[in-house]
């Protein structure tokens, strides 16, 4: 019976030796295969980000996808108000530029105001390396035609103030021209490469 149990007992401890042998292989395999697919995330990541569109250099392993779609909103949503709103007061500025220097004044000095704060909010959009030269054109021109427009509030005559409206005008031609390129930009399809 002592030889039973020995060879019992050297059966268990070889069979043991072998269960330990395969968990480490397996466990071994295991951790070289989670290596090898964390070398390859970055490409798995770019891969997944292309898929879905997102726009180049907008995107890291911390923060979430932003498409070429999230981007054009940005703009127009920074865009939109701001047009409207110097819409108002070039308005206001029309209909007193000839009769009330005051109220002239004062729509030029709104106007100056929404310009700088669209100008703040469009530096605060994340643009793509392609298309962030573009915006900062438009930052340029819409900063010039602010400046300009400032200088007109200050005018001290009525006349004084409308001679500087044809500068103002081709100020804005200026701005414009940007501000076309900038939303052709954003609503350019994703280019994959």
């Amino acid at each position: 019976m002592t030889q039973t149990h020995a060879t019992a007992g050297l059966r268990q401890e070889t069979a043991g030796r072998i269960i330990l042998m395969v968990a480490a292989s397996v466990a071994g395999l295991l951790v070289i295969a989670g290596l090898v697919y964390a070398i390859g995330t970055g490409a798995r990541d770019q891969a997944a980000l292309t898929v879905a569109g997102c726009e180049p250099g907008l995107s890291s392993d911390a923060q979430t996808c932003t498409t070429q779609p999230m981007l054009a909103a940005q703009y127009r949503a920074v865009l939109t108000p701001a047009s409207q709103q110097i819409t108002v007061e070039v308005a206001a500025y029309t209909a007193n530029e000839e009769h009330h220097l005051a109220a002239a004044e004062a729509a030029l000095t709104a106007e100056v105001a929404t310009e700088q704060a669209f100008d703040t909010s469009l530096a605060g959009i994340t643009f793509p390396p392609a298309i962030t030269p573009i915006a900062q054109a438009l930052i340029r021109a819409d900063q010039a035609q602010a400046k300009l427009v400032a200088v007109q509030a200050r005018s001290s005559t009525l006349t004084r103030m409308q001679s500087l409206n044809a500068r103002v005008q081709a100020a804005d031609a200026a701005v414009r021209t940007e501000l076309t390129l900038l939303l052709k930009a954003v609503d350019a399809p994703v280019r994959a490469g």
